[in-house]
């Protein structure tokens, strides 16, 4: 039997929105060991054998994929690789193109190969694989955990409300911040903490603003009305 939850996500710049989505309690957990000793035991090989075509998948799959190359492999799905620019080289071009918008730098300079970093994997399933997992799905039985009424999660990332307290706490003791010191106050990338200030810049709620342009930016406190 398989057991399902509801769960309610809040936004947390906006408390009135929510969204509601469904989660799968899940049913185990199998290890690489486990895995091989079924699909052994399932076609008669011996697990040396399992494991190692399944490194040898691995190998190949590291070097095609390093080369650049999309992989497909039957019946499991199509592999390919995303880069991005370097979290140093995307702060210079933003500070950069925050310059061109303000009118003091002509043009962004383009960033060139050295610039670029591996970021991510992509995976596209395979169709009849998707359909196979569908098909032992729709056998399965579902209960909806706690009854009828299910189990209400409410989200409102607290996480990151910690970290508005966190940086506060910090501009009333050095009355300005910079992106490296929310770095080390948060434990963000230079990127997630960028992004984060410049979206609690935007929302008067946070108490935070942004004063300075370019690499001269910090962050402070907003000041309150009649202040």
């Amino acid at each position: 039997m398989l057991k399902y939850y509801k769960m309610e996500q809040r936004d947390s710049f906006d408390m009135h929105k929510t969204r509601t989505v469904y989660r799968l309690h899940p049913s185990g957990h199998f290890s690489g060991k486990k895995f091989i000793h079924m699909v052994a035991h399932r076609r008669g090989y011996s697990e040396s054998v399992i494991q190692g075509v399944l490194m040898d998948v691995a190998e190949e799959l590291a070097l095609l994929l390093g080369e650049g190359n999309t992989v497909c492999v039957p019946g499991i799905g199509t592999f390919r690789i995303g880069v991005r620019l370097k979290d140093e080289r995307r702060q210079q071009l933003e500070d950069e193109q925050d310059a061109v918008a303000e009118g003091t730098a002509r043009k962004a300079s383009e960033p060139n190969a050295r610039n670029i970093e591996l970021h991510h994997l992509n995976f596209r399933k395979d169709k009849e694989l998707f359909r196979d997992i569908q098909i032992h799905f729709s056998q399965q039985e579902l209960k909806r955990t706690d009854g009828r009424s299910g189990r209400r999660i409410t989200i409102d990332d607290t996480t990151q409300r910690h970290r508005i307290e966190l940086a506060q706490q910090y501009l009333r003791e050095h009355h300005y911040m910079h992106i490296d010191d929310y770095v080390r106050l948060t434990g963000l990338s230079r990127t997630s903490a960028q992004r984060e200030l410049r979206e609690l810049a935007a929302y008067q709620y946070s108490g935070i603003t942004i004063e300075g342009r370019g690499s001269h930016r910090v962050y402070v406190l907003r000041k309150q009305e009649g202040e």
